[in-house]
């Protein structure tokens, strides 16, 4: 007996060195993609990829500019995927017609699966998007700016606060804070009026900032990543304290959507439609089911996400270089003033939408603060494509980063450098095609005409209403880990936010 186990014992062995031996072999001799050039690791194994973002714990957007410095336009970077350098290979990927399904392993990562974000095939992620359009229409934006201007006014009084107290503001922060609460009050119907934090130390801001570290490691270790996510409410916060209002979070959607289906009536009571209108609606629906609780609560999850961090990282980023730059802090401050001349009438978007310069300078903070700084990765279909003139064979990964786009030479001249006046040229139009901060296509982000009006509300305001300085921010703070967002591990941008008289 004790000879038969450990026989089966080391048969089994055995057979899991020669299986992964064997796949080693086919993914580096015999696989598809083995003619495109990269890390001979990468090519061999996924375990490449897990090795330089879990223990070496490096922005892998740095290590593919590096890669494609090395190899060229077209990188192997595991056994079934390739990225792209060249910008047609981002149209070629991510455009109306490239119907084609997300990758499972990134997309499952988040645990939000059933939501509009997570969904990965192409049907039905555009039947949940055509439900959910309506609340993010252009006209929808409009009518609900007041709901923005409201979350503005309300962080620029605890900015006047703050500086009462004779202190510098955390604005990564305050930007987070402002568009949470205006994405859980835009979705929702309630506020978590995270603005109102000490500090903007909100802890669900707090969480979700570090939370970010860990999508390496959910990505690449699924069963923590579904180990943690089944933990109980307290045992969660007691494993994880710094993402503990990231926990409370949850219970509180969780409990909002139990709320919602069993009394699904309440919602008229709503002071504006909400994403539990649209998502209840049979009639939006077409004939497809209702999602299930499962469904409303990851969907909710994902409004949260997406829209709590990506517009609060690119006001940081785009205040972090206008605040460097002297005479275009002074030209953008002149040209809000025509629009705005008394303060106590802030203009409506309508109106700010006219400005040239501040339009410009609001561009290139998206070009220099990408949404998502991750490749947002597909797979090509059964018929093969045609990637930047590559012939790319069926079921193969591809993906580009935005930040690739929008930092290349052949589009952006001098693309490091912080210069929204490229927007104002006559060739300015060129340049429009090569603004992805959103993606493309049809699985582009749902909610950019809150994101634009939620830019141009804030821009205007800390403009008009502040002299601002910066308190010791440096270019080195503003360093971002790619963690699918980018993530700021160090000093976050501070600034002076000094009340104007008029």
């Amino acid at each position: 007996m004790e000879f038969s186990v450990s026989f089966a014992a080391w048969s089994i062995l055995l057979g899991w060195i020669s299986l992964h031996v064997g796949r080693l072999f086919y993914n580096v001799f015999l696989h598809p993609l083995k003619a495109f050039p990269g890390p001979p690791a990468a090519g061999a194994s996924l375990w490449w990829k897990t090795y330089i973002g879990v223990f070496k714990q490096e922005s892998m957007t740095d290590v593919l500019v590096k890669l494609h410095y090395q190899y060229g336009d077209v990188v192997r970077i595991g056994p079934n995927e390739l990225h792209f350098a060249k910008p047609s290979a981002f149209n070629g990927i991510y455009n109306a017609a490239s119907r084609w399904d997300k990758e499972r392993t990134l997309y499952e990562s988040f645990g939000e699966d059933h939501s509009s974000f997570g969904l990965l095939n192409y049907a039905d992620a555009k039947q949940r998007k055509d439900v959910l359009q309506p609340l993010f229409s252009r006209r929808s934006i409009l009518n609900m700016q007041w709901l923005v201007r409201k979350n503005m006014d309300h962080l620029a009084e605890t900015l006047v606060k703050n500086n009462e107290q004779g202190k510098s503001a955390d604005l990564l922060f305050a930007f987070r804070c402002f568009a949470i609460d205006t994405i859980t009050t835009y979705c929702f119907g309630n506020s978590v009026d995270a603005i109102d934090a000490p500090d903007w130390q909100a802890p669900i801001v707090v969480a979700i900032d570090n939370s970010l570290p860990t999508f390496h490691l959910f990505k690449h270790f699924p069963l923590i990543r579904k180990t943690i996510f089944s933990l109980p409410p307290w045992l969660a916060i007691k494993a994880s304290p710094e993402t503990a209002g990231l926990t409370q979070l949850q219970v509180i959607l969780g409990k909002q959507v139990r709320d919602v289906l069993a009394h699904p009536e309440r919602l008229a009571e709503a002071p504006h439609p909400t994403i539990y209108h649209r998502l209840l609606d049979r009639d939006a629906h077409k004939g497809h089911p209702l999602p299930d609780a499962t469904a409303l609560y990851e969907e909710a999850q994902t409004m949260i996400f997406a829209g709590g961090v990506t517009v609060g990282d690119a006001l940081a980023v785009g205040f972090f270089h206008v605040l460097e730059q002297p005479d275009l802090l002074k030209r953008l401050r002149a040209e809000v003033r025509t629009a705005w001349p008394e303060l106590d009438n802030p203009p409506k978007l309508e109106e700010l939408e006219k400005l040239p310069l501040l339009t410009a300078t609001i561009k290139e903070s998206l070009r220099m603060s990408p949404g998502a700084s991750s490749p947002l990765l597909r797979v090509v279909p059964s018929t093969g494509a045609v990637i930047s003139s590559y012939t790319i064979p069926p079921g193969t990964i591809v993906g580009m980063s935005t930040v690739l786009v929008h930092m290349s030479p052949e589009i952006f001249e001098e693309p490091t450098k912080f210069k929204p006046d490229r927007w104002l040229t006559p060739h300015a139009e060129k340049l429009e095609t090569w603004l992805v901060a959103f993606s493309k296509g049809p699985r582009s982000c749902l909610g950019l005409n809150l994101a634009w009006c939620e830019l141009y509300l804030v821009f205007a305001t800390m403009l008009r209403r502040f002299d601002m300085t910066l308190d010791g921010t440096t270019a080195d703070d503003m360093v971002w880990r790619d963690c699918f967002t980018p993530h700021f591990p160090r000093r976050h941008l501070h600034a002076w936010c000094r009340p104007v008289a008029d």
